[in-house]
C-alpha cells in the first residue's frame, strides 16, 4: 500500500500531481479528503497482481512459484469470482516468462546489469515540497555505468505503443512519474539515469469462443490465451529504454513544483477549481456527479476513505 499524499501539509506522490494537473477539484477529492472507489476494477487488479509477479520474476523465483502465489494472493482477496480473472493472469505471466526469461538471464549471467532493489519506497525534499513514491525496480548499468529505472506498466490495446516513435514514447519525457523518480535516482547516486519502460498488453474483452456451438471450457480458453501470449508474432510485451534528458527533467521539476506549491494554498487556505475540459478524460471522472451536486461524497455508496487516510487535525485554533 502507497503512502498516503496530502495536498495541504506539502506531500506529493505523481499521481497527485498528475491529479491536480487534470483537475484542482478531482486532486482535493482524492487527495487531501481521501475519497476512493470502494470497487476495485479488474484493470487495476490486472495491474497489481503482475507489479507483484514482475517483482518475484526480477528477483530469480520461476514461473510456477510466481502463478501458485499470486493465486493464492487473488483468491485470499477475492478477486477470483470472475472466472477468467485467474485463466487470464496466469497467460500474461506465462507469456512474459517465455519472452524475457532467456534474454535476461543471459544479461544477468554477464553481469551487465546488478539488481539494486525493488518496490522501493522514496521520499525527498525540493524547495519545501516533500515527493514520495515507490519504485518498480532499479538497476545498475555495469556497462554503462548509469541507474536504471524500471517501470511495469499494462496497456490495452498496445498498437498505440508498437511504434516507437509515437506520441505515447515521445511524450514520456515529461511524465511527472518518470520526473520526480528520476530526480530522486540521480541525488542519491549521481549517475546519468535512463527509464526501461516494460509495456505488456492485456485482454479485458477476451472470452471463451464459441465453438460448434459450444463454449471453450476454462481450460481450453486459457491454453489458447497462453499460446497467443506465447507467440513472438502475436508482440505482447514491448520494453524500450528512454534517457532522461537533464535540461528537459529541470525544465519539468519546475513545472512540477509550481503545481504543487499551487496545490497548497487549498483547503484551508483556498478553494480548488473545477476544470470542465476533464470531466470525460480517462474513462470519466468519479467525482463528476458530485460537481453537479447530484451527489454526495460521504452519503455516497460507491465511495469510502482511503485506508490510512487521517483526518485533518481538529485541535488546532485559528489565530
Amino acid at each position: 500500500m502507497s503512502k498516503r499524499t496530502v495536498l495541504s501539509n506539502g506531500v506529493f506522490s505523481a499521481s497527485a500531481i498528475t491529479s491536480t494537473e487534470t483537475c484542482e477539484v478531482k486532486a482535493y477529492n482524492e487527495y487531501e479528503e481521501g475519497w476512493q472507489f470502494k470497487k476495485i476494477s479488474n484493470g487495476l487488479k490486472t495491474g497489481l497482481m503482475m507489479h507483484d509477479a514482475q517483482e518475484m520474476y526480477l528477483k530469480g523465483d520461476n514461473e510456477s512459484a510466481v502463478i501458485n502465489s499470486v493465486e493464492e494472493e487473488v483468491k485470499s482477496l477475492g478477486w477470483d469470482e470472475d472466472e477468467l480473472f485467474l485463466p487470464k493472469l496466469r497467460a500474461y505471466i506465462r507469456g512474459y516468462y517465455e519472452r524475457w526469461e532467456v534474454e535476461d538471464a543471459d544479461a544477468f549471467s554477464q553481469k551487465k546489469y546488478e539488481l539494486i532493489s525493488t518496490e522501493e519506497d522514496f521520499e525527498f525534499t525540493s524547495n519545501h515540497i516533500t515527493f514520495v513514491g515507490r519504485m518498480d525496480a532499479v538497476l545498475l548499468d555495469k556497462e554503462n555505468d548509469c541507474i536504471i529505472l524500471m517501470e511495469h506498466k499494462n496497456v490495452s490495446p498496445l498498437s498505440r505503443c508498437k511504434d516507437m516513435t509515437s506520441f505515447f514514447w515521445r511524450s514520456l519525457i515529461f511524465n511527472n512519474q518518470l520526473n520526480i523518480y528520476a530526480t530522486y535516482l540521480q541525488a542519491k547516486y549521481k549517475k546519468p539515469v535512463y527509464v526501461w519502460y516494460d509495456v505488456m498488453e492485456t485482454s479485458p474483452g477476451t472470452k471463451p469462443k464459441l465453438i460448434k456451438k459450444q463454449r471453450e471450457t476454462l481450460e481450453e480458453f486459457e491454453e489458447r490465451l497462453t499460446a497467443i501470449y506465447k507467440d513472438r508474432e502475436q508482440n505482447k510485451y514491448i520494453r524500450k529504454l528512454i534517457p532522461v534528458l537533464e535540461n528537459l527533467r529541470k525544465e519539468r521539476m519546475i513545472e512540477i513544483l509550481d503545481l504543487a506549491k499551487a496545490a497548497q494554498s487549498y483547503g484551508y487556505h483556498g478553494k480548488p477549481t473545477k476544470n470542465r475540459q476533464s470531466c470525460d478524460k480517462y474513462g470519466g471522472c468519479p467525482f463528476f456527479e458530485s460537481c453537479l451536486g447530484l451527489e454526495v461524497l460521504h452519503e455516497s455508496p460507491r465511495f469510502e476513505k482511503k485506508e490510512h487516510f487521517k483526518p485533518k487535525d481538529t485541535n488546532e485554533i485559528p489565530f
